[in-house]
Protein backbone atom coordinates (compact mmCIF):
# COMPACT_ATOMS: atom_id res chain seq x y z
CA UNK A 1 0.00 0.00 0.00
CA UNK A 2 1.32 3.14 -0.59
CA UNK A 3 2.97 5.16 2.23
CA UNK A 4 0.94 8.49 1.96
CA UNK A 5 -2.42 6.46 1.44
CA UNK A 6 -1.48 4.01 4.18
CA UNK A 7 -1.41 7.46 6.52
CA UNK A 8 -5.11 8.62 5.82
CA UNK A 9 -6.82 5.09 5.68
CA UNK A 10 -4.76 1.99 7.27
CA UNK A 11 -5.86 -1.55 7.81
CA UNK A 12 -6.14 -2.94 11.37
CA UNK A 13 -8.04 -5.21 13.53
CA UNK A 14 -11.32 -3.86 13.98
CA UNK A 15 -12.22 -2.82 17.97
CA UNK A 16 -14.40 -5.33 19.32
CA UNK A 17 -17.47 -7.15 17.00
CA UNK A 18 -19.07 -5.13 14.71
CA UNK A 19 -22.12 -5.98 16.61
CA UNK A 20 -20.88 -5.29 19.87
CA UNK A 21 -22.77 -2.25 19.78
CA UNK A 22 -26.05 -3.21 19.66
CA UNK A 23 -25.13 -5.23 23.29
CA UNK A 24 -25.68 -2.09 24.73
CA UNK A 25 -29.50 -1.46 25.70
CA UNK A 26 -29.95 2.13 25.09
CA UNK A 27 -27.90 2.06 21.26
CA UNK A 28 -30.31 -1.63 20.47
CA UNK A 29 -33.30 0.23 20.90
CA UNK A 30 -32.02 3.53 19.33
CA UNK A 31 -30.97 1.35 16.33
CA UNK A 32 -34.12 -0.76 15.97
CA UNK A 33 -35.93 2.31 16.24
CA UNK A 34 -34.36 4.12 13.53
CA UNK A 35 -34.00 0.95 11.04
CA UNK A 36 -38.26 0.81 11.69
CA UNK A 37 -38.64 4.42 10.93
CA UNK A 38 -36.08 4.50 7.51
CA UNK A 39 -38.42 1.56 6.49
CA UNK A 40 -41.52 3.65 6.88
CA UNK A 41 -39.13 6.99 5.34
CA UNK A 42 -37.92 5.25 2.16
CA UNK A 43 -41.42 3.78 1.20
CA UNK A 44 -43.36 7.02 2.12
CA UNK A 45 -41.46 8.99 -1.29
CA UNK A 46 -43.04 6.83 -3.50
CA UNK A 47 -46.13 6.42 -2.24
CA UNK A 48 -46.94 10.13 -2.02
CA UNK A 49 -45.55 11.13 -5.34
CA UNK A 50 -48.18 8.55 -6.47
CA UNK A 51 -50.68 10.15 -3.85
CA UNK A 52 -50.38 13.43 -5.77
CA UNK A 53 -50.28 12.04 -9.27
CA UNK A 54 -53.81 10.84 -8.37
CA UNK A 55 -55.09 13.82 -7.24
CA UNK A 56 -53.41 16.35 -9.99
CA UNK A 57 -52.24 14.92 -12.96
CA UNK A 58 -49.40 17.22 -12.95
CA UNK A 59 -45.57 17.38 -12.41
CA UNK A 60 -45.80 21.02 -11.21
CA UNK A 61 -48.06 20.01 -8.45
CA UNK A 62 -45.59 17.33 -7.09
CA UNK A 63 -42.70 19.81 -7.41
CA UNK A 64 -44.80 21.63 -4.98
CA UNK A 65 -45.48 19.49 -2.45
CA UNK A 66 -41.85 18.40 -2.21
CA UNK A 67 -40.68 21.43 -2.13
CA UNK A 68 -42.78 22.08 1.06
CA UNK A 69 -41.21 20.05 2.91
CA UNK A 70 -37.67 20.90 1.58
CA UNK A 71 -37.59 24.45 1.57
CA UNK A 72 -38.91 24.49 5.67
CA UNK A 73 -36.15 21.96 6.41
CA UNK A 74 -33.70 24.77 5.04
CA UNK A 75 -34.68 27.14 6.76
CA UNK A 76 -35.11 26.30 10.13
CA UNK A 77 -32.34 23.61 9.76
CA UNK A 78 -29.70 25.61 11.91
CA UNK A 79 -31.89 26.58 14.60
CA UNK A 80 -32.88 22.77 14.47
CA UNK A 81 -29.61 21.44 15.75
CA UNK A 82 -29.52 24.52 18.47
CA UNK A 83 -32.93 22.82 20.05
CA UNK A 84 -31.39 19.36 19.68
CA UNK A 85 -28.23 20.32 21.61
CA UNK A 86 -30.46 22.74 24.19
CA UNK A 87 -32.85 19.50 25.17
CA UNK A 88 -31.97 15.59 25.57
CA UNK A 89 -32.04 14.09 22.45
CA UNK A 90 -33.77 11.10 22.95
CA UNK A 91 -36.94 13.29 24.34
CA UNK A 92 -36.25 15.52 21.49
CA UNK A 93 -36.26 12.06 18.84
CA UNK A 94 -39.11 10.70 20.71
CA UNK A 95 -41.25 13.80 20.50
CA UNK A 96 -40.47 14.58 16.74
CA UNK A 97 -41.36 10.89 15.70
CA UNK A 98 -44.56 11.24 17.61
CA UNK A 99 -45.64 14.22 15.88
CA UNK A 100 -44.44 12.65 12.57
CA UNK A 101 -46.41 9.87 13.28
CA UNK A 102 -49.77 11.99 13.82
CA UNK A 103 -49.20 14.32 10.54
CA UNK A 104 -48.14 11.01 8.48
CA UNK A 105 -51.63 9.24 9.99
CA UNK A 106 -53.54 12.39 8.79
CA UNK A 107 -52.17 11.91 5.34
CA UNK A 108 -52.93 8.36 4.92
CA UNK A 109 -56.59 9.47 6.36
CA UNK A 110 -57.04 11.98 3.31
CA UNK A 111 -55.85 9.47 1.13
CA UNK A 112 -57.47 6.57 1.65
CA UNK A 113 -60.40 8.26 2.27
CA UNK A 114 -59.99 9.78 -1.18
CA UNK A 115 -60.52 13.93 0.56
CA UNK A 116 -56.74 14.74 0.13
CA UNK A 117 -55.86 18.07 -2.08
CA UNK A 118 -52.94 19.29 -2.82
CA UNK A 119 -53.11 22.19 -0.35
CA UNK A 120 -53.66 19.85 2.41
CA UNK A 121 -50.54 17.89 1.52
CA UNK A 122 -48.59 21.02 1.19
CA UNK A 123 -49.32 22.51 4.59
CA UNK A 124 -48.33 19.15 5.72
CA UNK A 125 -45.27 18.46 4.23
CA UNK A 126 -44.32 21.65 5.64
CA UNK A 127 -45.10 20.79 9.09
CA UNK A 128 -42.77 17.69 8.51
CA UNK A 129 -40.18 19.19 7.01
CA UNK A 130 -39.85 21.50 10.30
CA UNK A 131 -40.09 18.88 12.41
CA UNK A 132 -36.81 17.02 10.44
CA UNK A 133 -34.57 20.39 10.97
CA UNK A 134 -34.62 19.48 14.52
CA UNK A 135 -35.13 15.17 13.96
CA UNK A 136 -31.87 15.25 11.47
CA UNK A 137 -28.96 17.25 14.04
CA UNK A 138 -30.50 15.28 16.75
CA UNK A 139 -30.32 11.57 15.17
CA UNK A 140 -26.39 12.48 14.53
CA UNK A 141 -25.58 13.52 17.95
CA UNK A 142 -27.06 10.09 19.40
CA UNK A 143 -24.59 7.90 18.72
CA UNK A 144 -21.66 9.30 21.46
CA UNK A 145 -24.26 9.94 23.84
CA UNK A 146 -25.29 6.23 23.72
CA UNK A 147 -22.01 4.42 22.91
CA UNK A 148 -18.27 5.05 24.59
CA UNK A 149 -15.35 5.79 22.14
CA UNK A 150 -14.34 2.39 21.47
CA UNK A 151 -17.65 1.00 20.26
CA UNK A 152 -18.63 4.52 18.37
CA UNK A 153 -17.08 3.56 15.06
CA UNK A 154 -18.64 -0.22 14.69
CA UNK A 155 -21.90 1.55 15.58
CA UNK A 156 -21.28 4.27 12.75
CA UNK A 157 -20.79 1.45 10.05
CA UNK A 158 -23.99 -0.90 11.02
CA UNK A 159 -26.51 2.51 10.65
CA UNK A 160 -24.81 3.38 7.27
CA UNK A 161 -25.43 -0.52 6.22
CA UNK A 162 -28.74 -0.69 7.68
CA UNK A 163 -29.67 2.40 5.46
CA UNK A 164 -28.23 1.36 2.33
CA UNK A 165 -30.05 -1.76 2.80
CA UNK A 166 -33.74 -0.28 3.46
CA UNK A 167 -32.92 2.10 0.51
CA UNK A 168 -32.70 -0.84 -1.58
CA UNK A 169 -35.65 -2.75 -0.25
CA UNK A 170 -38.24 0.32 1.02
CA UNK A 171 -39.09 2.13 -2.69
CA UNK A 172 -39.49 -1.29 -4.08
CA UNK A 173 -41.94 -2.90 -1.06
CA UNK A 174 -43.68 0.52 -1.61
CA UNK A 175 -44.12 0.54 -5.96
CA UNK A 176 -45.40 -3.12 -5.06
CA UNK A 177 -48.17 -1.70 -2.49
CA UNK A 178 -49.06 0.87 -4.23
CA UNK A 179 -49.52 -0.76 -7.25
CA UNK A 180 -51.57 -3.15 -5.83
CA UNK A 181 -53.42 -2.04 -3.12
CA UNK A 182 -52.64 2.13 -3.53
CA UNK A 183 -50.13 4.69 -1.94
CA UNK A 184 -52.80 5.45 0.64
CA UNK A 185 -51.70 2.09 2.14
CA UNK A 186 -47.92 2.68 2.41
CA UNK A 187 -48.63 6.14 3.98
CA UNK A 188 -50.13 4.51 6.59
CA UNK A 189 -47.06 2.18 7.25
CA UNK A 190 -44.90 4.97 7.22
CA UNK A 191 -47.05 6.88 9.78
CA UNK A 192 -46.83 3.06 12.33
CA UNK A 193 -43.08 2.98 11.87
CA UNK A 194 -42.62 6.64 13.33
CA UNK A 195 -45.07 5.96 16.08
CA UNK A 196 -43.31 2.40 16.99
CA UNK A 197 -39.99 4.19 16.55
CA UNK A 198 -41.06 6.86 19.11
CA UNK A 199 -42.16 3.75 21.61
CA UNK A 200 -38.80 2.25 20.90
CA UNK A 201 -36.64 5.86 21.89
CA UNK A 202 -39.57 5.90 25.28
CA UNK A 203 -36.89 3.19 26.71
CA UNK A 204 -33.88 5.13 26.02
CA UNK A 205 -32.93 5.40 29.60
CA UNK A 206 -30.16 8.58 29.88
CA UNK A 207 -28.91 11.20 32.12
CA UNK A 208 -30.09 14.78 30.90
CA UNK A 209 -26.53 15.69 30.07
CA UNK A 210 -24.73 18.94 31.13
CA UNK A 211 -26.20 21.95 30.09
CA UNK A 212 -24.54 24.77 32.13
CA UNK A 213 -23.40 26.37 28.95
CA UNK A 214 -26.95 27.00 27.42
CA UNK A 215 -27.28 30.32 26.02
CA UNK A 216 -30.63 32.55 27.43
CA UNK A 217 -32.60 31.67 24.18
CA UNK A 218 -32.10 29.27 21.22
CA UNK A 219 -30.80 32.30 19.24
CA UNK A 220 -27.63 32.40 21.78
CA UNK A 221 -27.59 28.89 21.67
CA UNK A 222 -27.68 28.67 17.44
CA UNK A 223 -25.02 31.93 17.80
CA UNK A 224 -22.49 29.80 20.11
CA UNK A 225 -22.64 27.03 18.06
CA UNK A 226 -21.42 29.00 14.78
CA UNK A 227 -19.11 31.01 16.84
CA UNK A 228 -17.28 27.74 17.79
CA UNK A 229 -17.62 25.83 14.42
CA UNK A 230 -15.53 29.00 13.25
CA UNK A 231 -13.10 28.85 16.36
CA UNK A 232 -12.62 25.27 15.12
CA UNK A 233 -11.69 26.31 12.14
CA UNK A 234 -12.32 22.92 9.58
CA UNK A 235 -16.41 22.68 9.87
CA UNK A 236 -17.13 25.59 7.49
CA UNK A 237 -14.64 24.86 4.41
CA UNK A 238 -15.63 21.33 4.55
CA UNK A 239 -18.95 21.66 4.61
CA UNK A 240 -18.59 24.35 1.96
CA UNK A 241 -17.08 21.84 -0.32
CA UNK A 242 -19.86 19.47 0.73
CA UNK A 243 -22.31 22.35 -0.94
CA UNK A 244 -20.18 22.12 -4.02
CA UNK A 245 -20.47 18.16 -4.55
CA UNK A 246 -24.07 18.35 -3.44
CA UNK A 247 -25.08 20.99 -5.51
CA UNK A 248 -23.02 18.82 -8.76
CA UNK A 249 -24.25 15.30 -7.67
CA UNK A 250 -28.18 16.79 -7.54
CA UNK A 251 -28.27 18.02 -10.88
CA UNK A 252 -25.30 16.35 -13.19
CA UNK A 253 -26.71 12.83 -11.75
CA UNK A 254 -29.96 13.72 -10.18
CA UNK A 255 -31.85 15.97 -12.83
CA UNK A 256 -29.56 15.19 -16.12
CA UNK A 257 -29.10 11.31 -15.94
CA UNK A 258 -32.49 10.31 -16.28
CA UNK A 259 -32.43 12.31 -18.96
CA UNK A 260 -28.96 10.24 -20.45
CA UNK A 261 -30.54 6.73 -19.34
CA UNK A 262 -33.82 7.72 -20.77
CA UNK A 263 -31.54 7.72 -24.13
CA UNK A 264 -29.41 5.56 -23.87
CA UNK A 265 -29.79 1.54 -20.64
CA UNK A 266 -33.62 3.73 -20.46
CA UNK A 267 -35.43 4.27 -17.55
CA UNK A 268 -35.27 -0.16 -16.24
CA UNK A 269 -31.48 0.18 -16.22
CA UNK A 270 -30.90 3.70 -14.59
CA UNK A 271 -32.85 1.74 -11.80
CA UNK A 272 -30.84 -1.09 -11.38
CA UNK A 273 -27.69 1.24 -11.96
CA UNK A 274 -28.72 3.97 -8.90
CA UNK A 275 -29.72 1.02 -7.00
CA UNK A 276 -25.68 -0.01 -6.87
CA UNK A 277 -24.78 2.87 -4.86
CA UNK A 278 -26.66 1.49 -2.06
CA UNK A 279 -25.07 -1.61 -2.62
CA UNK A 280 -21.89 -0.20 -2.70
CA UNK A 281 -22.41 1.53 0.32
CA UNK A 282 -23.77 -1.66 2.45
CA UNK A 283 -20.78 -3.81 0.74
CA UNK A 284 -18.07 -1.22 1.99
CA UNK A 285 -19.49 -1.38 5.38
CA UNK A 286 -18.03 -5.10 6.08
CA UNK A 287 -14.55 -3.62 4.97
CA UNK A 288 -15.01 -0.10 7.23
CA UNK A 289 -14.48 -1.51 10.29
CA UNK A 290 -11.33 -3.00 9.74
CA UNK A 291 -10.03 0.98 8.64
CA UNK A 292 -8.32 3.03 10.89
CA UNK A 293 -8.87 6.45 9.31
CA UNK A 294 -5.91 8.63 9.95
CA UNK A 295 -6.28 12.30 8.23
CA UNK A 296 -10.29 12.44 7.99
CA UNK A 297 -10.81 15.57 6.25
CA UNK A 298 -8.78 14.66 3.58
CA UNK A 299 -10.03 11.36 3.18
CA UNK A 300 -13.77 13.19 2.96
CA UNK A 301 -12.55 14.95 -0.14
CA UNK A 302 -11.11 12.42 -1.91
CA UNK A 303 -14.45 10.19 -1.41
CA UNK A 304 -16.16 13.39 -2.71
CA UNK A 305 -14.50 12.49 -5.75
CA UNK A 306 -15.34 9.23 -6.10
CA UNK A 307 -18.85 9.84 -5.12
CA UNK A 308 -19.41 12.24 -8.85
CA UNK A 309 -17.54 8.70 -10.99
CA UNK A 310 -21.06 8.28 -12.29
CA UNK A 311 -20.62 11.79 -14.47
CA UNK A 312 -17.48 10.56 -15.98
CA UNK A 313 -19.32 7.23 -17.79
CA UNK A 314 -22.90 9.58 -18.27
CA UNK A 315 -20.45 12.15 -19.85
CA UNK A 316 -18.37 9.97 -22.20
CA UNK A 317 -19.65 6.13 -22.83
CA UNK A 318 -22.88 5.18 -21.41
CA UNK A 319 -23.32 1.03 -20.87
CA UNK A 320 -24.99 -0.14 -18.08
CA UNK A 321 -22.33 -2.34 -16.70
CA UNK A 322 -19.60 0.43 -16.72
CA UNK A 323 -22.61 2.73 -14.92
CA UNK A 324 -23.53 0.00 -12.21
CA UNK A 325 -19.39 -0.22 -11.60
CA UNK A 326 -19.54 3.76 -11.34
CA UNK A 327 -22.66 3.60 -8.80
CA UNK A 328 -20.95 1.15 -6.99
CA UNK A 329 -17.45 2.80 -6.05
CA UNK A 330 -20.29 6.56 -5.57
CA UNK A 331 -21.47 3.97 -2.58
CA UNK A 332 -18.25 2.75 -1.43
CA UNK A 333 -16.94 6.01 -1.43
CA UNK A 334 -20.14 7.60 0.16
CA UNK A 335 -19.79 5.08 2.71
CA UNK A 336 -16.00 5.22 4.03
CA UNK A 337 -17.37 9.72 3.45
CA UNK A 338 -19.64 9.49 6.28
CA UNK A 339 -17.75 7.29 8.57
CA UNK A 340 -14.53 10.04 8.59
CA UNK A 341 -16.89 13.13 9.11
CA UNK A 342 -18.95 11.08 11.61
CA UNK A 343 -15.72 9.99 13.77
CA UNK A 344 -14.29 13.53 12.89
CA UNK A 345 -17.32 15.38 14.80
CA UNK A 346 -17.21 12.89 17.10
CA UNK A 347 -13.91 13.40 18.34
CA UNK A 348 -13.33 16.68 17.81
CA UNK A 349 -16.58 18.16 19.31
CA UNK A 350 -17.93 18.11 23.13
CA UNK A 351 -21.29 16.76 23.72
CA UNK A 352 -22.83 19.75 24.16
CA UNK A 353 -21.89 21.15 20.84
CA UNK A 354 -22.72 18.09 18.82
CA UNK A 355 -25.99 18.95 16.94
CA UNK A 356 -25.33 22.03 16.08
CA UNK A 357 -22.07 21.46 14.32
CA UNK A 358 -24.00 18.60 12.24
CA UNK A 359 -26.76 20.81 11.79
CA UNK A 360 -23.92 23.37 9.90
CA UNK A 361 -23.04 20.33 7.69
CA UNK A 362 -26.68 19.44 6.91
CA UNK A 363 -27.29 23.31 6.30
CA UNK A 364 -24.66 23.63 3.52
CA UNK A 365 -25.71 19.99 2.06
CA UNK A 366 -29.65 20.36 1.79
CA UNK A 367 -29.22 23.69 0.19
CA UNK A 368 -26.97 22.66 -2.10
CA UNK A 369 -29.48 20.31 -3.70
CA UNK A 370 -32.08 22.81 -5.22
CA UNK A 371 -28.97 24.74 -6.70
CA UNK A 372 -27.71 22.04 -8.42
CA UNK A 373 -31.46 21.16 -9.94
CA UNK A 374 -31.74 24.68 -10.89
CA UNK A 375 -28.96 25.37 -12.58
CA UNK A 376 -28.36 22.83 -14.40
CA UNK A 377 -30.92 22.71 -16.82
CA UNK A 378 -30.16 25.80 -18.44
CA UNK A 379 -26.64 24.95 -18.58
CA UNK A 380 -27.50 21.85 -20.28
CA UNK A 381 -29.19 23.68 -22.76
CA UNK A 382 -26.55 26.02 -23.62
CA UNK A 383 -23.59 23.94 -23.82
CA UNK A 384 -25.15 20.12 -24.45
CA UNK A 385 -25.86 17.44 -21.78
CA UNK A 386 -22.86 15.51 -22.01
CA UNK A 387 -20.13 18.27 -21.65
CA UNK A 388 -22.07 19.47 -18.51
CA UNK A 389 -21.62 15.76 -17.11
CA UNK A 390 -17.85 16.20 -18.05
CA UNK A 391 -17.63 19.53 -16.58
CA UNK A 392 -19.29 18.86 -13.26
CA UNK A 393 -16.90 15.54 -13.00
CA UNK A 394 -13.59 18.26 -13.78
CA UNK A 395 -14.93 20.88 -11.35
CA UNK A 396 -15.40 18.01 -8.56
CA UNK A 397 -12.06 16.74 -9.38
CA UNK A 398 -10.30 20.14 -8.93
CA UNK A 399 -12.22 20.87 -6.13
CA UNK A 400 -11.02 17.39 -4.15
CA UNK A 401 -7.33 18.23 -5.20
CA UNK A 402 -7.49 21.79 -3.82
CA UNK A 403 -9.38 20.89 -0.47
CA UNK A 404 -7.37 17.85 -0.02
CA UNK A 405 -4.11 20.00 0.20
CA UNK A 406 -5.49 22.74 2.43
CA UNK A 407 -3.43 22.63 5.34
CA UNK A 408 -6.24 23.93 7.85
CA UNK A 409 -7.76 20.35 6.65
CA UNK A 410 -5.00 17.91 6.42
CA UNK A 411 -4.15 19.40 10.55
CA UNK A 412 -6.89 17.37 11.93
CA UNK A 413 -5.96 14.16 12.85
CA UNK A 414 -7.81 11.00 14.45
CA UNK A 415 -6.38 9.18 17.48
CA UNK A 416 -6.55 5.24 17.63
CA UNK A 417 -10.26 4.19 18.63
CA UNK A 418 -8.07 2.21 21.98
CA UNK A 419 -7.06 5.73 22.96
CA UNK A 420 -10.09 7.65 22.86
CA UNK A 421 -10.97 7.63 26.16
CA UNK A 422 -13.73 10.80 26.11
CA UNK A 423 -15.13 13.49 24.24
CA UNK A 424 -12.84 16.24 23.63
Amino acid sequence: MHARFRDRVRLTEPVGSRFSPLQTANFRYFFIGEVINRVGSSMSGVALAFAVLDISDSASALGIVVAASSIPMVVFMLLGGAIADRLPRALVLRGCNLLQGLLQTTVAILVLTGTAEIWHLVVLEALGGVLFSVTYPAFLGMVPILLPPEERKAAFVLIGQATSAVSIAGPAISGVIVATIGPGVALAIDAVTYLVAAGLLALVKLPPGDRTQAQPSVIGDFKAGWAFARELGWVIPAASCALVFNALVSGAIGVLGPVIADHTIGREGWGIATACQALGAFGVGFILTHVTIRVPLRTIMITFAGWCLPMLVLGTHVELWLLCLSFLMAGASLGLLDLSWNLTVQDKVPEHMLSRIMAIDGFFSFVANPIGQLAVGPIAVAFGVGQVEIGCFVIALAVAAFAATRPRLNAVRLDEPEAQASLR
